[in-house]
């Protein structure tokens, strides 16, 4: 059982999520992070300067406990569009590779 915990616990952290604080925050907030974290650790050169901005903001805002219970559901969405919106060029230069 130790062993899963460790893997876990290092699944946890490589998404940019907190192991401490994982149980206790909504599950909105837990995947803007994810999405955050991917598109700025993998896509950062598909972001535009203000997306950037938006989710390193978020993410701050995700690692103080005081900000992150200000945190309202529009801007999970707007870093959830973000995601979307990263997702849209990634798939419109794959189909582009395949012609």
């Amino acid at each position: 059982m130790r062993n899963n915990e460790q893997l876990t616990n290092k699944w946890i952290k490589a998404n940019g999520l907190s192991v401490e604080s994982f149980n206790e925050i909504e599950i909105e907030l837990l995947k803007a992070q994810k999405i955050a974290h991917t598109l700025l650790k993998e896509h950062g050169g598909l972001l535009r300067n203000n997306e950037s901005a938006v989710l390193n903001d978020f993410i701050k805002s995700m690692n103080n406990k005081k900000l992150r219970s200000k945190i309202t559901q529009k801007q999970c969405y707007a870093v959830m569009n973000i995601g979307t919106a990263v997702n849209r060029k990634l798939f419109k230069a794959y189909k582009a590779l395949q012609r």
